[in-house]
């Protein structure tokens, strides 16, 4: 009586919302599923009764991911029969993890929906409506012996569903029905699809390929034979981006063969809670590629999606910044007492995510950059931003313990970067040359015409006279104590460098002087 008293429960439930009714939707489903179809049969009458009644008003994908949930379970006849009037999609995983004997199939087929009565027929042929029923074996077929069981059909793998689905569907849209035994003509296979899941690792949504091949299959799970490989599983378990995997799909259906499969984690920006996963999957073809194939492809390549890229980058931002906001929560102690050595591993955990979001917004602003020369906008007129700009250095500068002195040249016109793009660049300049800055030096900055672009010339700190400009360029190079660039004076100065190059200018350096060359904007 376990499962008619709950059963008896959940439908007493009053349902005042949509949210209520999708909720006891799912919880009538579940346990009737479980149910087994043994107890009081007016108790699972009405609780089949209410699933059928309410279902319209429950969302596909709490349906599709409901029938998912039960699939493979002994659900009863009757909760079958429901979600074969659905759609193909939510019912085709259930129905076909059914033990079904053609008796069943028939009583399916004639309550089923249009697009599920094909996909029952590929199951199992339904018996014909004038065929008798009996329980006496024909004449000239010999009866088995009581005691063997009787074979039961193979349950398909959800590769088998998938290519079945696609067949039906492309059969239909023809207008006609082939037979079961033939197979049809090949059909296009798209090369790349994007995909998102949720923190379970579920995929529930696809754009670019058939989603029923790829919806609810799981990416926290690492399955070799048809599935993602241990790359994807390690990083789902400690919510790290991961590119370049390996997705195997299986041998049939329009998605099926081998995948290369990139993802970033995604995170509630307002708590930071982990909600899943948003990558893309392409088709990988570098073995079928011969050189010439290669070259040409890469020759149709198109430009780089500089949105995208910072959108993806935005991706990595957030979670970042959730990770600083706690770790700072518990170094300022702000919910309460907190361990010295909490506090120290929480000061460091700030200060490495600090690190890391730095180079997110720098790779944030190359792409700025790069849009920047893509789409020229108006620039920015020099006279009216050197002087806020001097402003801000001198003080920066000060912080230091560095004076500066700053010149600039009458009629230095307008640079080709917007005055944002412009106020960021020379920040990371100058920001590299004061890091090596002894406190108490004095520098020089001049500003100056150089054909077509603005150079600006900054004498060279004292602890850097010694090194060339390889040493200088150098990722790894640093000056000891003296070096208070985030990743070293070597790593500041060829960032400036990469990024000054994506603007069209350039970064020299000389035996006294650091000069920094920026576009001026087309007349």
């Amino acid at each position: 009586m376990r499962f008619d008293d709950r059963l008896a429960t959940v439908l007493a439930q009053p349902v005042e919302s949509a949210r209520d009714r999708a909720i006891r939707w799912r919880q009538l489903v579940d346990l009737v599923a479980r149910s087994g179809g043994d107890g009081d049969p007016f108790v699972l009458g009405k609780a089949i009764d209410a699933i059928r009644e309410d279902g319209p008003e429950v969302g596909e994908q709490v349906r599709a991911a409901t029938a998912r949930a039960i699939a493979g379970k002994p659900v009863p006849l009757g909760l079958l029969e429901v979600f074969a009037g659905d759609r193909l999609a939510i019912a085709a995983p259930l129905l076909a993890a059914a033990q079904l004997d053609p008796a069943s199939v028939q009583a399916l087929h004639s309550v089923a929906s249009d697009e599920v009565k094909p996909f029952l027929a590929s199951l199992a042929p339904p018996l014909a409506d004038t065929a008798p029923t009996t329980l006496r074996p024909q004449a000239e077929t010999p009866a088995e012996p009581a005691h063997q069981p009787a074979k039961a059909e193979p349950v398909p793998s959800i590769s088998d569903v998938v290519a079945r689905i696609e067949r039906l569907r492309s059969s239909r849209e023809r207008g006609e029905r082939p037979p079961a035994a033939v197979a049809g003509p090949p059909m296009s296979s798209p090369s790349l699809f994007r995909w998102e899941c949720g923190p379970s690792g579920e995929i529930d949504w696809v754009e670019g390929a058939p989603r029923g091949a790829m919806v609810g299959r799981s990416i926290a799970a690492a399955d070799i034979e048809e599935g993602v490989d241990d790359c994807v599983e390690r990083a789902f378990e400690v919510r790290a981006p991961f590119r370049d995997c390996v997705l195997e799909l299986g041998d049939e259906g329009p998605l099926a063969g081998h995948w290369i499969i990139s993802g970033v984690p995604a995170f509630n920006p307002s708590d930071g809670r982990f909600i899943g996963y948003r990558g893309v999957a392409r088709r990988d073809e570098v073995e079928e590629e011969g050189p010439v194939e290669a070259a040409a492809k890469a020759a149709t390549v198109g430009p780089v999606d500089h949105d995208s890229l910072r959108e993806m980058i935005h991706e990595i931002k957030t979670p970042l910044n959730a990770i600083i906001g706690f770790a700072e929560i518990i170094d300022g102690q702000y919910f309460g007492p907190a361990h010295s050595r909490y506090r120290e591993r929480a000061a460091e955990i700030v200060a490495n995510a600090r690190s890391l979001l730095e180079a997110a917004e720098d790779l944030d602003f190359a792409a700025r950059l790069q849009s920047a020369r893509a789409r020229p906008g108006e620039g920015t007129e020099m006279s009216a931003f050197l002087p806020a700009f001097a402003e801000t250095l001198q003080a920066r500068a000060a912080r230091h313990g560095v004076a500066i002195d700053m010149n600039a040249a009458l009629g230095l016109g307008r640079s080709a970067l917007d005055p944002e793009l412009m106020e960021r660049l020379l920040r990371r300049f100058t920001d590299a040359v004061l890091s090596a800055t002894a406190s108490g030096e004095q520098l020089k900055l001049n500003v100056r015409p150089a054909g077509k672009a603005l150079a600006f010339d900054i004498t060279r700190p004292g602890a850097t006279m010694m090194a060339g400009k390889e040493e200088l360029l150098d990722p790894e190079f640093t000056i000891g104590d003296a070096d208070r660039a985030l990743l070293g004076l070597g790593f500041s100065l060829r960032l400036v460098n990469g990024l000054v190059g994506i603007a069209g200018g350039s970064l020299e350096i000389g035996e006294s002087q650091f000069t920094l060359s920026v576009p001026l904007a087309k007349a």
